[in-house]
């Protein structure tokens, strides 16, 4: 089975300081990545979100529409460079414990129009796959048609290789314990949705909010809204992978979080 795993940018970096990883977590998430493919039958497909190597950028050049004048135009290099870091970052790990895994810029890959992919090559990403090779994906900057450039986020590229790899499970892994009725961190109250499935989900996008820090992809809605719209029929597990342990969990399929299944 193919599972495709989504590590946010709020576990692995710092979004309040500017391009600033959490080297440790980082670090202990790689570990917990490596025993579970150790334990577990799955290929594995990982994304990682930008965090604050690419939001506070994103906004610092005024990129959020494009490409206007030279200064959005270097900017658009410079947060490919510093999305392409975190990503260094991480696949070090991976080589440091002699697991094979390989980086996949989406800049390299992908063209957009108006904001919407049109063209993703994923030739290379089943091959990796045939060879046990752990493709690196991330959030990242795109020439887009009409803008010049745009924003692909790692939620925009776990639905979209789910569908069109056939993955078996989708994990996201966020700072909170999955989805609630109400953001958990404004909210003493808010109450953890274990299960979002034909019945309900209709009705659980109205209750979730956006995103506390600076996020220029949407937060915990847009991340919820994808899942339900893109990816009906692959069970999906919104889950808190700053928590020590749950990744490891989650990839071996135990019920860490919100799992979300519509057919």
């Amino acid at each position: 089975m193919l599972q495709i795993l989504k590590l946010g940018g709020s576990v692995i970096t710092d979004k309040d300081r500017y391009a600033t990883p959490r080297r440790k977590v980082i670090k202990r998430l790689v570990k917990e990545i490596i025993n579970a493919k150790e334990n577990g039958k799955f290929k594995l497909i990982l994304v990682n979100g930008a965090g604050s190597f690419g939001h506070m950028p994103v906004r610092r050049y005024g990129l959020e529409y494009g490409i206007k004048d030279e200064k959005t135009k270097f900017g658009m290099a410079m947060v490919h460079k510093l999305v392409e870091d975190l990503n260094r970052i991480i696949w070090e790990e991976f080589l440091k414990s002699n697991v094979s895994s390989v980086p996949i810029h989406p800049m390299s890959c992908v063209v957009q129009n108006n904001g919407n992919i049109i063209s993703f090559e994923t030739e290379h990403i089943k091959n990796l796959l045939k060879m046990d090779v752990i493709p690196l994906l991330y959030g990242d900057m795109v020439v887009d048609l009409s803008r010049g450039t745009s924003i692909i986020s790692g939620d925009d590229i776990v639905p979209h290789l789910a569908r069109k790899l056939g993955a078996g499970r989708i994990l996201m892994g966020t700072d909170t314990d999955g989805i609630f009725d109400k953001d958990p961190k404004l909210f003493k109250g808010a109450s953890l949705i274990k299960e979002i499935n034909n019945r309900n989900y209709k009705t659980i996008p109205g209750m979730v909010s956006g995103s506390t820090s600076v996020d220029v992809t949407g937060g915990m809605k847009e991340k919820l809204n994808k899942l339900i719209k893109d990816v009906k029929g692959i069970e999906s597990v919104v889950y808190n992978a700053s928590k020590k342990g749950t990744t490891e969990k989650a990839l071996l399929g135990e019920n860490v979080g919100t799992l979300i299944r519509i057919k």
